[in-house]
């Protein structure tokens, strides 16, 4: 770069070359970059302009509050990530006690929160959650970070997904001033997270490749949201206007004046006015062409639906759709709803796995590995379709009936090995998943109700 500005300055014209050397100067002068060289571009970099702009998450919220679609839209996902309500689980006695009370803390109450942090998952992309640990008990409590205050993220130097930290903008007012101060909160992976009273948690939704936060359902709609809002805004207006429609009365020439100053006043509404032959009047009101805005409303409106993931028949507007469009339409928005509602259960299984994690670092509960405790740890969301167990219901009375049948042209004593294959299968159809112990259970059991006893095969198995 030296190199290239000598030589540039070797190039350019002099004061006292032409008018058309200046300009040439000029033109390349412009180019020249004094920069110390190249400048690597991090997620670090990137995600610091990303996050330090808050008006996406503001917009949002705006448009959460005030526009009864996206109000609408946010409040589906919900309706049908969260349902009637969750559940959580665990096979270890101990875990089941920790999970229970931690879930049904009266400074938790998880069952009534649910909601809210569906509704701002969905609505800002990003959930920063903090656990407050309670050191006498272990306990802790939960509590949120909205997402515009978070002004950074940072990650391991090695790895960027790994997230060590989160530093919170705080604005303090000192003597009369403000003071905006940045407070950092550890993630369970940092280093010096087990020493710390508080943890904090993220969790995001549509998140691009290579970025650390996520995005608001909303952020598709909200052009098209804002578009669709002004044209019904101008709608009403106009046909506002209609109703303010104007008289044009039309008298003699020598009448004018006179007419004027007796007309100066518009009547009210019922009055009687007597006139003769030569005094007429006649209503004028603008004409709206309502039919011609129409079919632009309904264009924002199929934008705005094909953003959102619902079908228009789900915010009320049936219109042209039928029975069959309508089932069609629906099993992408419930696969949409689907993969929403396993990362809605996996955060949640995640927070009860750090809240026990948190419990176990100062000996408050039996330590378990992390890995350990997601396999002991279950949450049991509502289903999003009875469709499917219907589907199922169906398919294994179907192969019951056939396995029966199959069964009935055999000869006693019943295969043990069929009996197996009738049991799992049917049960593999019907949607249930068992082990092959519990196979040999019902095997068990069943022998014995017929016989009384208990065959030498099975016995060696046990």
């Amino acid at each position: 770069m030296a190199f290239f500005v000598h030589w540039m300055r070797k190039r350019l014209p002099t004061a006292g070359q032409s008018e058309t050397g200046l300009k040439l100067s000029r033109s390349l002068s412009s180019v020249v970059d004094d920069s110390p060289g190249w400048t690597p571009i991090s997620p670090h970099e990137l995600e610091r302009q990303v996050i330090h702009q808050p008006e996406a998450y503001q917009d949002a919220l705006e448009a959460w509050r005030k526009n009864p679609l996206a109000y609408r839209y946010i409040a589906i996902t919900t309706d049908y990530v969260v349902g009637e309500g969750v559940t959580v689980s665990s096979r270890d006695a101990t875990v089941h006690d920790f999970i229970t009370r931690f879930w049904n803390h009266p400074l938790n109450q998880l069952d009534q929160r649910l909601e809210t942090m569906c509704d701002e998952l969905s609505r800002a992309g990003d959930l920063f959650v903090l656990l407050f640990r309670n050191a006498q008990d272990g306990m802790s409590y939960l509590r949120f970070v909205t997402k515009d205050r978070i002004g950074r993220i940072i990650t391991a130097e090695n790895d960027w997904e790994r997230e060590h930290a989160y530093v919170e903008s705080t604005l303090r007012f000192e003597s009369g001033s403000q003071n905006l101060q940045g407070k950092t909160w550890y993630s369970p992976q940092h280093p010096l997270s087990t020493a710390q009273d508080a943890v904090m948690l993220h969790y995001s939704v549509n998140r691009p490749l290579g970025s650390l936060t996520g995005e608001s359902d909303l952020a598709p709609l909200i052009p098209w949201l804002q578009r669709y809002a002004r044209m019904l805004e101008d709608r009403v207006r106009l046909n506002w206007a209609m109703r303010a429609f104007l008289w044009i009365v039309t008298v003699p020439s020598h009448r004018v004046a006179a007419k004027a100053e007796q007309y100066r006043a518009a009547p009210e509404s019922g009055s009687i006015i007597v006139k003769d032959d030569s005094e007429t009047w006649q209503p004028v009101t603008p004409n709206l062409n309502a039919y011609d805005a129409s079919a632009d409303l309904k264009a924002i409106r199929q934008m705005i639906d094909a953003g959102s993931h619902y079908p228009p028949h789900w915010r009320g507007e049936p219109q042209e759709v039928n029975l069959a469009t309508a089932v069609a339409m629906q099993a992408p928005t419930e696969k949409h709803l689907l993969r929403r509602q396993r990362y809605f259960n996996y955060m949640l299984k995640h927070i009860l796995v750090q809240a026990y994690l948190r419990a176990a670092q100062v000996g408050k509960v039996p330590f378990f590995p992390e890995e350990k405790l997601n396999s002991l740890i279950e949450v049991h969301a509502p289903e999003l379709s009875l469709k499917d167990h219907e589907r199922l219901a169906n398919a294994s009375f179907q192969l019951a009936n056939a396995f029966s049948l199959l069964v009935n042209t055999l000869q006693k004593p019943f295969s043990a090995t069929l009996k197996r294959a009738v049991i799992q299968q049917v049960l593999n159809f019907a949607g249930i998943s068992v082990s092959d112990s519990y196979i040999d259970q019902v095997i068990q059991e069943s022998t014995f109700a017929e016989t009384g006893t208990i065959s030498n095969e099975q016995t060696e198995g046990r």
